[in-house]
Formats: C-alpha cells, sequence, structure tokens
C-alpha cells in the first residue's frame, strides 16, 4: 500500500510537472522582432511599439508572449534589415517557441488580435502570413524574374504590415542552409525571402493591412516624420552628377520641376556650360559606370567649399534623372537633424552570407543624404578604380567610419512602374530614378509635385 501511494504521488508529481512546463511553453510561445535601425530617431520610435506591444500583453493573464527585441541590438553584426541570416540564431536563442512575428518600427501591433488569429492556426505547420505584394511587371530591382509567365510571380510581404512565420517553416527554412545560398546583391529582403521560401505566403489583408482598423494585426502608423527641429530648404546643398551627353534632355526636366525648390545646386560635368552652369572638377574623365573618382572629388571639393557655409547640414548626392520632392526631404530630415548618418534606400553586399567583409551601402539613383559633419570626413575615402561603384565604395568608407547607415523606403532606385502599388501606398514618397520609357515631368507631377513650387501649367 505503502509503494503504492509513493508511486502514485510520484505519478502526479510528474504529471504536474509536465503541465506546468507546458502551461509555460504555451504562454510564451511568441517572439515579435521589430526590424530595427541604429540611429536615434529608428530607435525611438522601435522603443515606442515595443512598450506598447509589452503594455497590451499585460492585460492577459496568458499572454504567450515570450520577448519583443529589437534586431539592430539582438544582431548588430548581421545588417540590421535582411531576414535570412537571422534564422538559426532565431531558432537557437528561442526554443519552445511557436510564433515569430515581424514588423518595422513604423508599424502598430495589436496585440489582442494577434492572439485571436494565432487560434485558428497550428505552429507545427508551415504558416507564413502578411499582406502579399505581387509585381505588376517585370521589374529591374527583381531581376525581371517570372518575365513572361505572370502567374508564377511571387507574394512577398509589406514588411510596414507585419508577417508571421511558424516554428516549423523557420526549421524547413533552416534546413535549406540559406546563409550560404543566394546572390552575393541583397536589394530587397522582402523579395529575397519569398525567393528561397518554398511554403506560399497566405495573404490576409484585413488582418495585415495597410490602413488602419479594428480588426488590423499590424498596419503601418499613419503619421511619420513628426520631429521637433526644423531643417530648412537653405540647409540643404544638392549635388548633380551629369555629363554632355545628358545637358540637353536630363537638366532641363530637373531645372523645371524639383530644381525650383532647391536654394543650393550645382551641376558636375566632364563639360562647361555657362547656361546650366557646370562645374567641371579637374583631371577627373568622365566614366560610363561607376562614377567613383568623380563622386570623391565632389565630395572633397564641397567638404572644403561647404565648411565656409554654416547655413548647409546635409549634402545630397543625386544623378541628373533622379527626381525628388524637397519638400518632403526637408520634412523627414528634421528627424535626423544633427546625426552623423547616410540616409537613402540602403543595399547590401554579403550581408545575406554572414561574412565579415559584407557591407551595407546607399544606393545612387534615388539620392544619398549625407550629415555634414559626415562628407567632411567621407573626404579622405578612395577609389580602387576611376570606374569603380561610388555606392559601394562609400558604403565601405562608412563601415570603416562606423558612420550609420540608415534606410528608408521612401526613397527609390528605380521608376514607380518598378514597385507593387500598395508599396508605393503604404509609405511617402522622396525619390524616383530613370527616365527610361517614361514621361519624367508626369511623374514628378502625379507623384512628387505636392507642396512644391512646381505648377500644372508651368511646363
Amino acid at each position: 500500500m505503502f509503494l503504492s501511494f509513493k508511486y502514485y504521488g510520484y505519478l502526479l508529481a510528474s504529471t504536474l510537472y509536465f503541465i506546468l512546463l507546458f502551461i509555460d511553453a504555451e504562454s510564451s510561445d511568441i517572439v515579435i522582432t521589430i526590424l530595427s535601425q541604429n540611429n536615434d530617431y529608428s530607435l525611438s520610435k522601435a522603443n515606442k511599439l515595443k512598450k506598447s506591444i509589452l503594455n497590451q500583453s499585460k492585460l492577459y493573464g496568458n499572454s504567450r508572449l515570450r520577448k519583443v527585441q529589437l534586431l539592430h541590438e539582438q544582431y548588430p553584426e548581421i545588417g540590421s534589415w535582411t531576414i535570412i541570416p537571422i534564422v538559426e540564431l532565431l531558432l537557437k536563442e528561442n526554443r519552445n517557441v511557436s510564433w515569430f512575428l515581424f514588423c518595422e518600427e513604423n508599424s502598430f501591433v495589436n496585440y489582442e488580435n494577434l492572439l485571436k488569429l494565432l487560434q485558428n492556426y497550428k505552429y507545427n505547420e508551415y504558416i507564413w502570413m502578411g499582406y502579399g505584394l505581387k509585381d505588376k511587371n517585370p521589374t529591374i530591382i527583381h531581376h525581371y524574374e517570372f518575365e513572361n509567365d505572370i502567374n508564377r510571380r511571387l507574394a512577398y510581404p509589406l514588411f510596414a504590415s507585419g508577417f508571421i512565420m511558424s516554428v516549423e517553416l523557420l526549421l524547413s527554412i533552416l534546413d535549406k542552409k540559406l546563409n550560404t545560398v543566394g546572390s552575393h546583391f541583397a536589394i530587397d529582403a522582402s523579395y529575397e525571402l519569398a525567393q528561397q521560401i518554398d511554403q506560399k505566403l497566405e495573404h490576409l489583408p484585413l488582418k495585415f493591412c495597410l490602413k488602419p482598423s479594428s480588426d488590423c494585426v499590424v498596419h503601418p502608423q499613419t503619421e511619420r516624420h513628426k520631429c521637433d527641429h526644423k531643417v530648412t530648404k537653405d540647409s540643404i546643398y544638392f549635388a548633380v552628377k551629369t555629363c554632355k551627353k545628358y545637358h540637353d534632355d536630363r537638366i532641363p526636366v530637373l531645372k523645371s520641376t524639383w530644381g525650383r525648390d532647391a536654394v543650393h545646386i550645382e551641376f558636375f560635368s566632364d563639360t562647361t556650360e555657362l547656361s546650366i552652369p557646370t562645374t567641371v572638377l579637374p583631371n577627373i574623365p568622365n566614366t560610363e559606370q561607376g562614377h567613383c573618382l568623380k563622386t570623391i572629388s565632389i565630395i572633397k571639393h564641397l567638404s572644403k567649399k561647404l565648411s565656409l557655409d554654416h547655413r548647409v547640414k546635409w549634402l545630397v548626392l543625386t544623378d541628373d534623372d533622379t527626381l525628388i520632392s524637397v519638400p518632403r526631404l526637408t520634412s523627414i530630415l528634421n528627424c535626423w537633424n544633427g546625426q552623423e548618418i547616410a540616409l537613402g534606400q540602403r543595399y547590401g553586399y554579403n550581408v545575406r552570407r554572414n561574412l565579415p567583409l559584407g557591407y551595407n551601402y546607399i544606393t545612387g539613383g534615388g539620392g544619398i543624404v549625407l550629415n555634414i559633419d559626415v562628407v567632411h570626413k567621407l573626404k579622405d575615402c578612395k577609389c580602387y578604380a576611376p570606374d569603380a561603384p561610388d555606392d559601394m565604395v562609400l558604403g565601405i568608407c562608412l563601415q570603416s567610419l562606423n558612420i550609420s547607415i540608415v534606410h528608408s523606403p521612401v526613397f527609390h532606385q528605380a521608376r514607380p512602374q518598378d514597385y507593387a502599388d500598395e508599396y508605393l501606398e503604404a509609405y511617402p514618397i522622396i525619390s524616383f530614378h530613370k527616365h527610361l520609357q517614361i514621361d519624367p515631368i508626369q511623374i514628378y507631377r502625379y507623384w512628387l509635385y505636392q507642396d512644391s513650387s512646381f505648377g500644372h501649367d508651368e511646363l
């Protein structure tokens, strides 16, 4: 009888232990990763979102939340923006977790709706859900993939609307050893993630939303760039790279659109033309591609010139076929006033492979925005060849100087038709690039002229 009692006591204790273990696992099986960046403004937004999620989770006795983490703090060596390299680390550091939610620092998460949604899914199945984007046309930013087969075009998640992955799906990604495959270049982290996952993204636009609603799990914040500092137009200096070949067609478009709003603008060319006017730097041959020597020479020239003008706080490097909203640029720069950053559309080289030689850079066509103190530090940057890719060389220099490269989805390396409509709807727009097969003036009218001095009937 004694043995029987002891046996059943042991059995009861063991059962309670496993019940408690199960409850604990069930109550902490969600990890939320905010795709944060290392600068004061982005960090303030990310911490505000994190605090909001934690406060919401406290309303539930069984909140199921394991933790909310900031990507740039948790994995600083990764590049703080691409998902593939962190899969193995996520799984290793978060055992017994069932669900992983990813969102941007400018997102809003409704935690109650998240819990309700997950009740309908099993974590031991391949689950991937979010707001699915699809290319409306074959696009250069996705290497014209599936150009002739529209039905095969990938659905990829809108990061601002968030997305969820089950642990089973993440394990399947890990099995493919994605950290060692794929292109050297990271251009669109969302699309490149979709390329590597066999599971189709479940498009749930009423849960992962473009606009706020009561049923949304995640949606983009509607108010952005409301900052206390005041950046004025005369504190921004625009340096435009051009050449004789494009003086007659590109420069008139630029000067009749966003050039009207630029207080300080200088055109750097290979040929002197007083009607523009152009600046020709000595001993700088024009190259068909790369333009590294030209760009570094511009930076050296302006570092010296602008050191005497204390009004200028920002330098913007653009191509002669870049289209920009100067008032909107002025507005967002309020949020980074005084910070030593490079701002624009960020690409990466080797950041998806976890290699020590990997680095981020601002792609040039959408505009490279540099704090003036950064300009002075970059004047000693070296080109390994006159036609080396200037934006990539600047990325290497910025990394060596430990200067933050800040990605903003409001800058665009390509044309409007190269992006999904919903992607363009989710963010304000600062720039587009290239005049190829478009009417650049019409593009400017439709997307960029609001709040500028551009008039409908002035062209």
